[in-house]
């Protein structure tokens, strides 16, 4: 760590990359279970922090924390909750396949990008949101169509653009037309037509929606104990092809609860330990299962103690861990913070993040920001990923009065 933490926060905060292939997508329809989620986070925390062993009021006293997932059930039909993932056949490889959240951005702009390969760890998460990059072969008819519509869409500006620099030409007093102004109406024709190049040939396709009807089916043992049937709620915006036009991939975002049957709700937060993630899809009108890629949640620890007087442990909860440093910082409005705790999980910033907003949207997870800088209760809070003097991964926050 930088001796300087408030500057290097902030350059972290500030400067992160900003060239991510997908939109940002904002999954409005899942806030409220997040929160859910999220509520069950913040108590295992608070519980954590006065002794009990607890993460998100699955441990009670002697109970075994595992005893919260669905039972194993022979009469559950293939890919539902309690079912054997067995029961499914099993996909070919090279169809579907799970790309974890640190993957870096290059993969995707390689010329050749390949369907991962099944049997890759997707890491190890504090948090109980899970968000690896769903890719899939597209088809030829899919990819035709939609490579059609793109090249449409191309030829329409074209013909705007021929239409556009003939019509101030034909216009009354074109002869006083500057040569500044001939110059951006030729260049607009010329963009345009470079632009429909690019869609006939190398442009990455958009909006190709997800025509395996994919879903996520997470397992212990062998069983099916959470789900989910939607894990890219919003194609139109998430999912786009390789540069070669031969796989599509989309963001994800799965809550990592407890699936439904008919004797629970389920919604419980799955407690820490190794589960196996498949994705289901359809094919000539039967579903198969890809996978497994290997998954690993690890315990919330209990809140940090050592805080200094003052701190504004109401407003601002802190994720789980080892106080390893508070540094007292003004600001311009008056007396501030960076605060440094040691937390395992590859996910560890971003949970910190949602502890203190459960409004955030979901980025790409080919190309997660170093940091972020949120508005809290008045306060403007720095979240980073970071390391310390002794190699531990650690997450610091810089916090000023807003």
């Amino acid at each position: 760590m930088s001796p300087d933490l408030t500057r290097a926060l902030h350059d972290a905060v500030d400067t992160g990359p900003d060239d991510s292939p997908f939109d940002v997508l904002t999954l409005t329809g899942r806030i409220r279970r997040r929160r859910t989620v999220r509520a069950g986070v913040r108590g295992g925390v608070a519980v954590g922090a006065v002794g009990a062993v607890a993460f998100g009021a699955v441990y009670v006293g002697g109970r075994d924390p595992l005893s919260v997932l669905p039972a194993a059930s022979a009469d559950a039909e293939p890919g539902t909750c309690g079912s054997d993932i067995g029961l499914l056949p099993t996909a070919a490889p090279g169809r579907v396949g799970l790309l974890p959240p640190s993957t870096d951005g290059a993969w995707y702009m390689d010329e050749d990008a390949p369907v991962p390969p099944q049997g890759t760890d997707l890491g190890a998460l504090v948090g109980r949101t899970m968000g690896p990059t769903l890719v899939r072969e597209l088809s030829p008819g899919a990819r035709d169509a939609a490579v059609a519509d793109l090249v449409r869409g191309a030829q329409e500006a074209l013909a705007e653009a021929e239409a556009r620099r003939a019509s101030r030409l034909a216009a009354p007093g074109a002869a006083s037309l500057t040569a500044g102004q001939l110059d951006a109406l030729d260049r607009g024709v010329d963009v345009a037509r470079r632009q429909l190049e690019s869609a006939q040939t190398s442009d990455p396709i958009s909006g190709v929606g997800d025509e395996l009807d994919s879903h996520i089916l997470i397992t212990r043992d062998g069983t099916v104990v959470a789900s989910d049937a939607d894990p890219s709620p919003d194609p139109r915006y998430s999912w786009i092809s390789s540069l070669d036009r031969s796989t599509a991939m989309s963001m994800t975002s799965t809550e990592l609860s407890t699936c439904a049957t008919d004797a629970d709700p389920g919604g419980v937060p799955l407690p820490a330990g190794e589960y196996s993630v498949y994705v289901s899809y359809t094919e000539d009108g039967e579903r198969a299962a890809a996978g497994p890629w290997s998954l690993t949640l690890l315990e919330m620890p209990p809140a940090p103690t050592g805080l200094p007087e003052g701190f504004p442990v109401d407003d601002i909860p802190l994720i789980g861990g080892r106080l390893v440093s508070v540094t007292p910082t003004g600001g311009s409005s008056g007396e501030g913070w960076v605060v440094q705790i040691a937390v395992d999980g590859d996910d560890a910033a971003m949970e910190a993040a949602r502890l203190l907003r459960d409004d955030l949207p979901t980025t790409s997870a080919l190309s997660l920001p170093r940091g972020i800088s949120l508005d809290v209760a008045g306060w403007e809070v720095g979240v980073a990923a970071s390391t310390s003097e002794d190699g531990e991964p650690t997450v610091v926050y810089s916090i000023l009065p807003g």
